[in-house]
């Protein structure tokens, strides 16, 4: 409780303007690594903060809820989202939460859907996955509706499947690219890291997402010790909320028969260079792509013009505009779900399309 409250109480002279000096730093850092308990264990608090909070935006199955827990784990607080309950039950238990009353770092897959309610951002960290691993992950989330099982289909199922998974493929490439295109066009400030770099050098990301998110200029002596204590204590597969699906860089590509992945990749290099990937990622080659070179400083920041006269910071509003994914590239996963024989006639589907049309 004592560590707890110490980085509270960091975070307060913060946001308070106050100057900390080497030797408090050098005090609170001995205080807040002393090992105890793991850090799973450890008491997280809800905090508030006198300014808008930073949103950790991605598209589905991009690494969000590793992501999440190691900011966690690192700084005892909970961590929001503007998803209503979905991951509670994988200790994530700041679901819908949004206000800077409560959380400082908030989740939002928004614009690939909309979440709830609206909210002010000032700062956005955009996590980014290659669209080959991030679609087929997201298709075994909204096949078997879980985030840890993959899809598996008797012989007289694959054939459908197949048809059934490159129809949805086609749709997501394109709210992939629109989602991405929409980050990098608005005028805020925005640190961009790449899921493959998490996972292969997560202390030097999230070095940077903390600093980032919690403008923390001096990180060596206080938060450093801290994330590597985090990183060190567990294989980085049992660091997430929930353990993830067994595969690595490019494990997708078997998925997608030559027709398809050339398909999709035509006009992708362009947004793929924009969010840190090489010509590499439009070839087929799993062997190229476990090679790919980490961004340089581990993360690509760009900064929002300064406020206007008048304006304390720059924001955005976050779930208050149309989205990338239109009626056009809507899957009715229903349908999919029935058509391969997963689910009977009758049965109730959770999916996004058959919860909003129960809510009508």
């Amino acid at each position: 409780q004592k560590r707890n409250d110490c980085v509270v109480m960091k975070f307060k002279k913060e946001k308070k303007g106050e100057a900390i000096d080497e030797e408090e730093l050098s005090r609170l850092s001995a205080i807040i690594s002393v090992p105890r308990l793991p850090t799973k264990y450890e008491l997280l608090k809800f905090a508030a903060i006198d300014r808008a909070v930073a949103v950790l935006a991605s598209y589905p199955r991009s690494g969000n809820s590793l992501c999440r827990t190691l900011f966690e784990r690192t700084c005892l607080h909970v961590t929001g989202s503007d998803m209503r309950g979905g991951l509670v039950e994988h200790d994530l238990v700041g679901e819908a939460a949004v206000s800077s009353g409560r959380v400082q770092y908030v989740k939002t897959h928004y614009p690939e859907r909309r979440g709830a309610p609206q909210f002010l951002a000032r700062r956005v960290v955009l996590l980014v996955r290659n669209p080959f691993d991030a679609i087929l992950s997201y298709w075994n989330l909204m096949v078997t509706n879980t985030h840890t099982t993959t899809a598996e289909f008797t012989d007289e199922q694959k054939e459908l499947a197949k048809n059934q998974f490159a129809a949805v493929a086609r749709k997501e490439i394109q709210v992939w690219k629109d989602f991405h295109e929409y980050w990098l066009s608005q005028d805020i400030d925005l640190l961009l890291v790449r899921y493959e770099d998490l996972i292969r050098e997560p202390a030097k990301v999230v070095r940077r997402i903390m600093a980032f998110t919690l403008s923390v200029k001096n990180m060596a002596s206080f938060f450093g010790p801290r994330i590597d204590r985090v990183i060190k204590e567990e294989e980085l597969e049992k660091l997430g909320s929930y353990k993830p699906r067994s595969g690595g860089i490019g494990k997708s590509l078997k998925n997608y028969p030559p027709e398809l992945f050339q398909e999709m990749s035509s006009g992708l290099l362009s947004i793929l260079e924009r969010v840190g990937y090489s010509a590499d990622f439009v070839v087929p080659d799993a062997t190229l792509w476990a090679k790919i070179e980490p961004v340089p400083g581990y993360a690509q920041q760009w900064d929002g013009t300064s406020p206007a006269d008048g304006e304390t910071e720059r924001t955005i509003v976050i779930n208050g505009g149309p989205l990338c994914r239109t009626p056009e590239l809507d899957t009715d996963w229903r349908s999919v779900k029935q058509s391969l024989g997963l689910v009977k006639e009758d049965a109730q589907c959770n999916c996004a399309r058959c919860r909003r049309a129960r809510r009508k």
